[in-house]
């Protein structure tokens, strides 16, 4: 199977900028589980990892901090 490289043309560093990965440090507040992903920064600013909780099952009390 052959490989192929993707080459973006036309677009500008305004959209490279929105989609730039991000380290993000996340520990729940309930059990004290640390984890550390990599997410897409969207235009607002916001970040999205995927993650969605954590093993004790916890999905809205976390500390979420940028790292980068």
């Amino acid at each position: 199977m052959r490989s192929e490289t993707l080459v973006s043309e036309g677009v500008n560093d305004d959209v490279a900028l929105t989609t730039q990965r991000v380290k993000v440090h996340i520990r729940c507040r309930k059990c004290g589980e640390t984890f550390i992903l990599r997410g897409v920064r969207d235009a607002r600013g916001h970040i999205e990892t995927g993650f969605k909780r954590c093993l004790c099952d916890n999905e809205d009390d976390f500390e979420i901090e940028s790292l980068g």
